[in-house]
């Protein structure tokens, strides 16, 4: 989703919890404690890693294969189970300084 996108829906969600009869002085997070909810932000991390974890635990059948990397090292700390994140440059941008030297 856009970070615009974004913005505009957690912004109603600050005005919603800012008009609740008693709140209005207080800050967003305190607001989020009383009425005893979470920000869509975090909210999204939590859906984040609920299907990530369900993902790598096969609960959800998809090629775990196409979403993650796993590496080989035995360095995790007694988890078996580590995750790799590839760099996400295309060879396009990979490539571009050093084609615009030569």
């Amino acid at each position: 989703m856009a970070t615009g996108n974004i913005n505009k829906i957690e912004s109603v969600q600050r005005r919603f919890t800012k008009r609740l009869s008693g709140l209005s002085k207080l800050c967003y997070e305190s607001r989020l404690t009383v009425v005893k909810t979470e920000s869509l932000e975090r909210k999204r991390l939590r859906a984040d890693l609920i299907i990530c974890y369900k993902i790598l635990n096969g609960i959800v059948h998809v090629n775990r294969d196409s979403f993650f990397v796993m590496t080989e090292t035995s360095r995790t700390r007694g988890h078996s189970m580590k995750l790799y994140k590839p760099n996400g440059m295309s060879s396009f941008y990979a490539t571009y300084f050093l084609d615009s030297y030569f």
